[in-house]
């Protein structure tokens, strides 16, 4: 264990579903740029700049948050696609396992009327993934990582609450896209 890293870690204020966000994620890169070796901080930065790519990284971990997001971003992009009669293999990337509990989440959030609770729901999944693959790490790398991944999900959910989300919000409401009908329907 390294050292270094578990004072790092365990400096960490604890962060709970809907709680507040401790630190900015710049604060948090620029903390990991210090304190990590150079190939760690670069594979921490990979993960949260969503940077991964499709090959491995070297950590088992980190790889199977890769392929979590891959199957998770295709199973969306799959759903959007169908729903919309549009070719999905135009809109999935890299080769990817079809998951048939990302199905259902993505359907449930879909039938969801407010759009933010939609959001919660895809975004609680993607926190419980991270609590299972984080499980049994005490203040390493995974640890780190998995860390900066929720405080990512927390720092853009506060964002969403702010007056400058609801503004964000309203702007791309009003701009028409294809899909635009779809969200129009569910905010009336």
């Amino acid at each position: 264990m390294n050292r270094a890293y578990y004072y790092f870690a365990a400096s960490l204020p604890m962060l709970l579903w809907g709680g507040k966000v401790p630190l900015s994620m710049e604060d948090y890169l620029s903390d990991c740029q210090r304190l990590l070796e150079e190939n760690d901080y670069a594979l921490v930065r990979r993960l949260l700049e969503g940077e991964g790519g499709t090959g491995a990284t070297g950590n088992a971990a980190a790889d199977a948050w890769l392929r979590f997001d891959r199957n998770f971003r295709n199973e969306m992009a799959l759903f959007r696609a169908q729903r919309l009669g549009k070719d999905p293999a135009k809109h999935v990337r890299g080769d990817w396992d079809s998951d048939p509990s990302l199905k259902d989440v993505i359907h449930q959030a879909s039938k969801s009327s407010n759009l933010m609770s939609a959001e919660t729901l895809l975004d609680q999944t993607v926190w419980q993934f991270l609590d299972e693959l984080v499980s049994g790490h005490y203040y390493d790398t995974v640890y780190i990582f998995v860390y900066g991944l929720k405080l990512k999900i927390l720092e853009r959910h506060r964002q969403y609450h702010s007056p400058q989300g609801r503004s964000s919000f309203d702007e791309i409401r009003m701009i028409e896209f294809p899909e635009s009908c779809i969200l129009e329907s569910r905010l009336k």
